[in-house]
């Protein structure tokens, strides 16, 4: 296995653990945006506690899949070490 061979694996195990929550901090936090606008509610905390509530329910509901991906690049990277490290 090459170093850049790692280099992939290693952007795509950081886009299996940081996508799914990204993506749910992106749509909870516009979704509160968008009612907070179409309510005239002006709260910061509102969208935090909906945000932190997400972050908590995505975790526990997907956070083994989630680190699966990084599981197996762990594996793949420890077994690819001696053959990167001579030649």
């Amino acid at each position: 296995m090459s170093a850049q061979a790692v280099n992939m694996q290693a952007w795509v195990a950081f886009t299996e653990l940081a996508g799914p929550a990204l993506l749910a901090m992106l749509v909870i936090g516009l979704t509160a945006g968008i009612l907070q606008t179409a309510t005239q509610v002006r709260e910061a905390s509102i969208p935090f506690v909906l945000k932190l509530a997400g972050m908590a329910l995505l975790t526990s509901a997907a956070g083994n899949l989630m680190m699966g991906g990084v599981e197996g690049f762990a594996a793949r990277l420890f077994n690819a070490i001696p053959g990167l490290l001579h030649g």
